[in-house]
């Protein structure tokens, strides 16, 4: 027994539909000889005769009119199957996987995301919460919230606004800092190499560093309590009721917030109407990114 392959099906179909080899490699975009290969191919696999090919056209045996008419079948049930397929994903509802980082998603996000809800309620979020960039090509998640240097190859988004970074520590732990430059004094706290976008690490010596995260807000908390500087953007550093950032310069003082998908996913109708709403809701937090206050 031969599986159909619905490829050459559908070549026989047209070619049976338009009556001649001409008009079906016209309705089907392609050669004249992709066509005949693709027939003779199918007649050769099932060892049967589809078409009379006779000077006026492509007549059908009774072979292939019986053949035909399952084939008809088939596309009917193929063609049903697409519009559901597309209709389910023209529909503002189901699932809209999202990932992000712990930060942004309390600090910034929560409130924009109970906003959308309210919107849109048919439509589930499921978040995921990471400082590692998930494989949105392995469909790990649909939107991707997150701070990069650029775009990935294979993604279309569009660039949030801009993330400022400082360097903050406890009020009584920046004071008590000795030496002619305190700043070479200091313990340092920083995410670990490869999760963050700006690293303060090559800035300082390895010996200075006592924690390393791979999340900021672990950072905070360290920096809350004494235990040295942190490097935070500051949105995170600027929300706390403890630390106080510090003028200093570094290499590099901000990053960009990309909101992103896969090519293959930017024209579902649930991330686009999710790009749409985030681009006008996010720009009320653009002052809080930029560092520039509440």
């Amino acid at each position: 027994m031969h599986n159909i392959r619905w490829g050459d099906l559908q070549y026989v179909l047209t070619v049976a539909n338009e009556g001649s080899l001409s008009a079906a490699t016209r309705s089907l975009g392609v050669n004249h000889s992709t066509v005949l290969r693709r027939l003779d191919a199918f007649e050769l696999r099932h060892k049967l005769q589809v078409f009379h090919k006779l000077p006026t056209g492509y007549k059908l045996t009774v072979e292939g009119k019986k053949l035909l008419e399952s084939a008809l079948a088939v596309e009917s049930t193929v063609k049903e199957l697409e519009r559901k397929i597309f209709g389910q994903e023209m529909k503002l509802e189901g699932i809209l996987r999202l990932t992000t980082t712990d930060a942004l998603s309390r600090l910034i996000l929560s409130s924009h995301l109970a906003a959308f809800h309210q919107l849109y309620p048919r439509i589930q979020l499921e978040l995921s919460l990471t400082s590692r960039r998930l494989n949105i090509s392995n469909l790990d998640a649909d939107v991707a919230i997150r701070p990069a240097t650029e775009l990935p190859e294979s993604f279309s988004g569009t660039k949030l606004c801009k993330i400022a970074y400082g360097v903050y520590g406890a009020p009584s732990y920046i004071n008590g800092l000795q030496g002619k430059h305190p700043l070479e004094s200091a313990s340092w706290l920083v995410m670990s190499k490869g999760n963050a976008s700006l690293q303060v690490s090559e800035l300082i010596m390895e010996e200075k560093i006592v924690m390393k995260t791979d999340s900021f807000e672990p950072l905070m908390a360290a920096a809350e309590n004494k235990m040295g500087l942190a490097y935070l953007p500051c949105f995170i550093g600027d929300c706390s009721g403890i630390l106080q950032k510090i003028d200093v310069k570094m290499i590099d003082q901000s990053t960009d917030l990309w909101m992103m998908t896969h090519n293959d996913l930017e024209n579902s109708a649930k991330v686009k109407v999710f790009f749409g709403f985030m681009e006008e809701a996010i720009k009320s937090d653009h002052n809080r990114l930029a560092g520039l206050g509440y």
